[in-house]
């Protein structure tokens, strides 16, 4: 495995140089000049380096010395380690007895950049490979669950439990960038979690089911990573592998018909908005023109008015009481508008048909 290339070693180069203000070399396991700040000497072999990768051990190198080796100079050479391997060589340009104080400073700084590029390497890896199966387990079409149980089994993970789907779909004007708010969530998400980016670029959690409380807290945590930048749908559980496409077509419906019906909310939990997105479906296959009664609401005098009440009717269940209060009107009043609703509609609310289409009018017109 190749763990020094040209733009690490380059980048161990500008770290150490800020260090000590000499010329830095790095060399790779052949002993060849990958990474210098004196950019004409990359590519060629430096006989020093190859010395340090056949002994394992630091080198110094005076000016006799520098005469009899192709490619070296004056310096100190130091053996990089990762894993208790010798994976290159970071030399030192300078006389060596005003450098040794800080060759194992600068030595520490090479292997602590190798060390984090590695760790970044296998984040990256990892979240690659989660993505993978994401999409895999969201997408239409035959479920190889085999194979998707055994790449999860390279992170670790069940793959098998009862989980459900999180959508998060950014807004417009979102000040966030996709790669920013995975960074946020994984911080929050549990290591059976999976997330990853679908192909329309919205980011999915797939999460491993767990306490009615331990989820409130978890989607408590997402709205605030999230606040005005995101919106989030929720699917249900799902316990089978091959049920996650629905669990995820419920959290995207979710969010397609709760952003509508309240677009001050940002999170949108399918069990909630169950019925209207059953509806909506009824709806889109019906012509239009069989609701047109509803826009007779619209043309009163008083804008808005038998709107609201018919809204307060459905929010409230029917209960006249809790209606009349909530609207801030007397009774008689509140019969007389729905007796106006079912004059101007002819669907009476008092009748639970007739109140179920006139829902559904109303869905037409929110959704549209």
């Amino acid at each position: 495995m190749q763990f020094l290339t040209y733009e690490l070693a380059q980048e161990i180069v500008g770290r150490t140089m800020k260090i000590l203000n000499q010329n830095i070399n790095v060399m790779n396991e052949e002993g060849v000049i990958i990474g210098s700040g004196e950019r004409d000497r990359i590519d060629q072999l430096h006989t020093g380096a190859l010395l340090v990768l056949e002994k394992g051990e630091s080198m110094e190198i005076d000016d006799a010395s520098a005469a009899e080796m192709k490619g070296a100079r004056p310096g100190i050479n130091l053996p990089i380690l990762f894993n208790d391997q010798v994976v290159g060589v970071i030399g030192i340009t300078g006389e060596p007895e005003q450098i040794r104080n800080y060759a194992r400073l600068v030595k520490m700084a090479a292997e602590l950049v190798l060390e984090q590029s590695f760790l970044l390497e296998r984040v990256q890896w990892k979240q690659r490979l989660q993505s993978e199966i994401v999409n895999q387990l969201i997408a239409e079409g035959d479920l190889n669950e085999e194979s998707i149980k055994q790449r999860a089994g390279f992170l670790g993970m069940d793959v098998g439990c009862p989980r459900f789907a999180i959508v998060m779909e950014k807004m417009d004007d979102a000040q966030i960038t996709t790669q920013g708010l995975i960074g946020a969530v994984q911080y929050e998400i549990g290591r059976n979690d999976l997330i990853g980016v679908s192909y329309n670029e919205e980011i999915v959690v797939l999460k491993a089911a767990g306490s009615k409380w331990g989820l409130n807290h978890f989607l408590e945590r997402l709205q605030k990573i999230s606040s005005e930048n995101v919106r989030m749908g929720i699917g249900r559980v799902a316990n089978q592998l091959n049920q996650l496409k629905a669990s995820f077509s419920q959290a995207k419906n979710a969010i397609m018909v709760g952003s509508k019906l309240d677009p001050d909310r940002n999170c949108f939990p399918y069990e909630k908005y169950q019925l209207e997105i059953m509806l909506s479906k009824v709806i889109r296959e019906e012509d239009k023109s069989a609701f047109s009664y509803y826009d007779n609401l619209l043309d009163q005098g008083r804008k808005g008015e038998l709107i609201d009440t018919l809204e307060a009717y459905i929010r409230e269940g029917g209960e006249l009481n809790k209606i009349a209060e909530s609207l801030f009107i007397h009774r008689n009043t509140l019969r007389y508008r729905l007796d106006k609703i079912a004059e101007l509609t002819g669907k009476d609310p008092r009748d639970a048909k007739d109140l179920m289409e006139l829902y559904m009018a109303k869905l037409q017109r929110d959704l549209s």
